[in-house]
C-alpha cells in the first residue's frame, strides 16, 4: 500500500489521518469502487515493477476526500474515524464481505510534535469500528519542528 500523507508544517501538536484500506491478490480497485459506491483516495492494480523489485499488491483506500466535511487531517482521531464511519455504516455488510476475500484495515496516522497526549477513542466508536471486523492500525510519526 502507499504511504500515508506527510504532516503539513505548522499544524497541531497532534493530528490524525484516517482511511479504510483493502489489499490482496485478485483485488480489482474498480470493482471495489463499484461495489461500495465510494471514490477511493488511492487505488492501484498489482504490477511487476521490474524483476529486481518486489511485486506491488493491488490496493484500494478510502478516506472520504470527496465527501462534505472532509478534512485532510483531523485534530482528534475519534473525529476522523466518526466521519469515516458515517459514510461506511450503510456499507458495513459489503465491507465485511470484502474482508473475507481481501485484507481490510482501518489505517490511521498520528502525527505529533510533542509527547503530551495522543489518540483516545470512546467505547462507542471502538464498538462501531469493531462491528466491521477489521483491525485498527495507528502509525505514529514524530516530527521535531524546532
Amino acid at each position: 500500500m502507499n504511504a500515508l500523507p506527510n504532516k503539513p508544517p505548522g499544524s497541531l501538536a497532534h493530528s490524525y489521518v484516517v482511511e479504510l484500506c483493502f489489499t490482496g491478490e485478485g483485488l480489482e480497485p474498480a470493482e471495489l469502487t463499484r461495489l461500495l459506491g465510494l471514490q477511493p483516495r488511492g487505488a492501484g492494480a498489482g504490477m511487476d515493477l521490474n524483476s529486481s523489485r518486489k511485486r506491488r499488491r493491488p490496493f484500494w483506500a478510502y478516506n472520504g476526500h470527496c465527501e462534505d466535511g472532509f478534512q485532510p487531517e483531523w485534530p482528534l482521531l475519534e473525529t476522523g474515524l466518526s466521519f469515516l464511519l458515517r459514510h461506511l455504516v450503510s456499507r458495513r455488510t459489503a465491507v465485511i464481505d470484502l474482508s473475507k476475500s481481501f485484507e481490510g484495515l482501518w489505517r490511521c496516522g498520528h502525527f505529533q510534535t510533542s509527547f503530551d497526549g495522543g489518540p483516545t477513542l470512546s467505547a462507542g466508536v471502538l464498538a462501531e469500528i469493531a462491528s466491521f471486523g477489521l483491525p485498527l492500525s495507528i502509525d505514529n510519526y514524530f516530527t521535531d519542528e524546532s
